[in-house]
């Protein structure tokens, strides 16, 4: 009798881990051995179960899936990583750039069957280590520094969406919905960011260009999602070129 694939999955949403538990209980090959909230409970689930498949949520409080990923290169064991997410242009590119497979929420059980019959027939080329290097390159997980009113921050780039003046200091957008002000004002902002892919539109937003999807330049516009985060900007005349270099 063929061993059953075993499989983790980690969610912080309680009704998305049952719906997953729910979905794959229709294989009968597979064994949901643990199912966790967090990225720590999922290390420890991983390190003592040894999963075949890990069904990985991106957005998650305090640590990511991403964030996980960059933990698991220190691993001496790499399980298929399924990525699970709502729409995120920006994630899912950089996914599908490093071969990983992923599923959009809300789950569809073909696609979630189509994603378990890729991974009985092997059709990954490169190691799991190589693509997990190279999903955290084109992601770029390191971390930028940010003076705060109370202290400081630790960001990575492409959590940040948009930032906005406001006064002498910045708001930081987020692609989780929140929100951060840095002592930090839009200029000197600028120059910080000016070796990642981040362009001024107007005199007072700086905007991601991994979450850009539409600049309708006639109307002076440019438009970014973010998973069901939609934002519309003016692009000032004097910025507009910038977009298309």
């Amino acid at each position: 009798m063929m061993e059953k694939i075993t499989a983790v999955i980690v969610d912080d949403e309680p009704e998305a881990r049952e719906l997953m538990k729910n979905l794959l209980s229709d294989f009968s090959d597979i064994e949901v051995v643990a199912a966790d909230e967090n990225v720590d409970k999922a290390l420890v689930s991983i390190s003592n179960l040894k999963p075949d498949l890990l069904f990985l949520d991106i957005d998650m409080p305090g640590k990511s899936g991403f964030d996980l990923v960059n933990e698991l290169k220190s691993f001496p064991l790499h399980p298929t990583i399924v990525f699970v997410t709502a729409y995120n242009q920006f994630a899912i590119q950089a996914i599908k750039h490093a071969a990983f497979d992923y599923l959009v929420k809300p789950i569809d059980i073909d696609d979630l069957k189509a994603t378990i019959d890729r991974y009985k027939n092997d059709l990954q080329s490169a190691s799991s280590l190589k693509r997990i290097e190279n999903l955290l390159h084109n992601l770029q997980v390191d971390k930028l520094r940010f003076s705060t009113r109370g202290g400081f921050i630790f960001i990575g780039t492409s959590e940040i969406i948009f930032c906005e003046a406001e006064g002498n200091y910045t708001d930081l957008h987020f692609a989780n919905g929140e929100k951060q002000t840095i002592t930090v004002n839009i200029g000197r902002l600028e120059n910080q960011l000016a070796n990642y892919k981040f362009k001024r539109i107007n005199r007072s937003l700086i905007i991601n260009q991994l979450y850009l999807t539409e600049v309708r330049r006639k109307d002076k516009i440019c438009i970014l999602r973010a998973n069901e985060q939609v934002f519309e900007f003016p692009v000032s005349s004097k910025f507009l070129n910038n977009l298309f270099n």
